[in-house]
């Protein structure tokens, strides 16, 4: 079974690699922002934004389709978060709206990249349901 084994690396997904390009710029971003947000609205961004990435990679490294898929979704819901905390973030004067625009922008992509990748393990399950059916 070993010499056969495929190891799926979850740094060649397009989606992965915007996500932790996402992830380093709101690092960056938030240095910036009052010393009374660090443990409240900064630890929220920092967390969802790690969140997005970190479901890709668990998802992509499990073996089951659905269990991907689970991961997935909850990458999701993360970069929903994130979007969310951002926008407070600009409502409070933290950042600028063109930052926030531009962040938001990368936010959409990385969603449509993910409905995308959720579509794209959908399918292959069903063809997968198919394929055990007599």
């Amino acid at each position: 079974m070993c010499e056969n084994l495929v190891i799926k690396d979850f740094r060649t997904l397009k989606v992965w690699q915007k996500a932790n390009s996402l992830e380093q710029e709101i690092g960056e971003l938030v240095k910036g922002f009052p010393n009374h947000e660090q443990y409240r609205l900064v630890d929220q961004i920092i967390r969802s934004s790690r969140s997005i990435g970190a479901n890709i990679a668990e998802g992509n490294t499990q073996l089951f389709i659905k269990r991907e898929l689970f991961h997935a979704n909850s990458a999701l819901g993360s970069a929903g978060e994130c979007r969310n905390h951002l926008l407070i973030a600009c409502q409070n004067g933290y950042i600028h709206r063109e930052q926030y625009d531009d962040l938001d922008e990368k936010l959409i992509e990385i969603i449509k990249m993910l409905y995308g990748y959720i579509k794209r393990l959908k399918s292959k399950l069903d063809n997968e349901s198919d394929a055990a059916e007599p």
